[in-house]
């Protein structure tokens, strides 16, 4: 019997000779060649060189088989194992560009809220911010939240007609938030915050201030000559009132006289919003030049003068009302056109819009202030020297004012009407000069001080780009009138 173990029988019968293997591996690489050949399109020769080396390695001799040790701390791949075949074909080829595809990254899509409304309202006459929120389709608690916001929301309690409000909702109509423009570059801002409460901002943008000049010759009337020339009607009041000491603008304007101003415009973020006061004016009357400059003293009241320093103000305004013309004149026999007979017109009448201010001609007491027969809603104010005046058939007063208010000159103390005895709206105006009736529009007034020493050299100072524009277009209208005449002439 063979004494051999039956380990060493069984190892020789199933040992496959090392040439077989050998055989079997080309045989295999070779078909998988032709199947590498049948699909590759793009041929690279760097590609090439390592399928080359590949098989190179395939068919060399086998090594030795590691033991478990060397295995584990060696990574090196063998022949026989499953990596070095996936070498072959798993080593990524450099890209070719035109067989890229490059697939949109995409998001989940995040819920958006709805998009405010924005509606710009109108305020008309009669409104209230109840009667607009309203409108709306907004509830009363609404209101009461917005005007809880405190002092800052107290302008929302005074609209006026023409006034513009800026309101954003939701689509269910909650309130988010309302603008209301106080000025040209002021803003009041109410808006829901994220506790759902409301806060109040005031938005106040910088004002730029340009300096303008505007020109005009009389050839009908100083009102139509100014509006045509670009003033607006408030401007030509206030051109009167600064000469209106000086010139009796009724009575002495005549054709050909001419007139040249500097005011001031008003911009925010380079947009025209306003015109604010005149700064300087020129006025040639019958060949005779009247100038006035505007200054603010240090102690912050404004007033016009000459160039040398002379008030041209006094102490009473000739005019208590922007007027559009005089409908009737002091008259002591008079025909009365209500009455029809012969009646004294103590007083003047101004004709203007109802609703017109109505401005206190000088500093003083109210000495009534009611109804009083054809007079209507009237007010009397006692000034001192002996002064009085009297403001008559008026549509409502000033609500602060009451019997022995003092007023200064220029403050509003009520707005023009018809009430009373009166045919249209207009002001009827009467001045008193201890006790005696007198036409407002040729009084002797005393004049107003001229500017104080200690403030002549703020004076000069702040008077001087004014006076040197008003000179610069002088000349420059000079000079267009003489190549006008050269070009004639020749």
């Amino acid at each position: 019997m063979d004494s051999r173990p039956l380990f060493a029988t069984t190892r020789k019968k199933t040992r496959i000779a090392p040439w077989i293997r050998v055989s079997a591996l080309i045989l295999g690489v070779g078909s998988l060649g032709m199947v590498i050949a049948k699909i590759s399109i793009p041929t690279d020769p760097a590609l090439d060189q390592r399928i080359d080396l590949s098989i190179a390695d395939a068919i060399a001799p086998t090594p030795p088989e590691p033991d478990l040790v060397s295995q584990s701390t060696n990574n090196a791949p063998s022949a026989e194992s499953p990596t070095s075949t996936a070498s072959l074909f798993n080593e990524d080829p450099l890209p070719d560009p035109a067989f890229t595809l490059t697939l949109p990254q995409t998001s989940p899509a995040e819920p958006t809220e709805p998009a405010p409304v924005a509606t710009t309202i109108k305020v008309k006459s009669g409104d209230s911010l109840s009667t607009i929120f309203s409108r709306l389709g907004l509830n009363y608690q609404t209101v009461s939240d917005v005007i809880a916001v405190g002092d800052q929301a107290a302008p929302l309690k005074n609209l006026r007609p023409g006034d513009q409000l800026n309101v954003e909702m939701t689509p269910d109509n909650q309130l988010l938030a309302i603008n209301y423009q106080l000025a040209p570059n002021k803003t009041l801002s109410i808006r829901r915050d994220a506790n759902d409460q409301f806060t109040a901002d005031k938005i106040v943008l910088p004002m730029e201030t340009r300096l303008a000049t505007a020109e005009g010759v009389i050839d009908s009337s100083l009102y139509q000559s100014a509006i045509e020339s670009g003033l607006s009607a408030n401007m030509v009041m206030e051109l009167a009132d600064i000469f209106g000491w000086k010139i009796n603008f009724l009575k002495d304007v005549q054709n050909g006289d001419h007139f040249r101003i500097v005011y001031e415009e008003k911009y925010v973020n380079g947009k025209h919003v306003d015109t604010g006061a005149v700064v300087a004016a020129e006025f040639v009357n019958n060949g005779k030049t009247y100038q006035a400059v505007r200054y603010t003293a240090p102690n912050g009241k404004t007033g016009y003068y000459e160039p040398n320093g002379a008030s041209l103000a006094r102490g009473f305004l000739r005019y208590p009302v922007a007027f559009s013309r005089i409908s009737s004149k002091f008259n002591m026999h008079r025909m009365h056109p209500l009455y029809h007979k012969i009646r004294a017109h103590k007083g003047v009448d101004f004709a203007a819009p109802t609703g017109t201010p109505i401005h206190a001609a000088g500093r003083g007491k109210i000495e009534f202030i009611g109804w009083q027969h054809g007079y209507g809603k009237v007010i009397k104010i006692k000034h001192d020297g002996g002064f009085e005046t009297v403001y008559g058939h008026m549509s409502r007063f000033n609500n602060h004012l009451k019997r022995g208010s003092s007023v200064d000159m220029g403050e509003t103390i009520g707005y023009v009407g018809m009430t009373g005895a009166a045919t249209g709206p207009h002001l009827h105006y009467e001045f008193h000069v201890k006790g005696v009736y007198t036409d407002p529009l040729v009084a002797k007034l005393p004049e107003a001080n001229p500017i104080p020493s200690k403030y002549r050299q703020d004076f000069l100072a702040q008077t001087q780009t004014a006076l040197d524009l008003m000179a610069k277009d002088e000349r420059q209208a000079a000079q267009t009138v003489t190549n006008t005449v050269t070009a004639t002439a020749d």
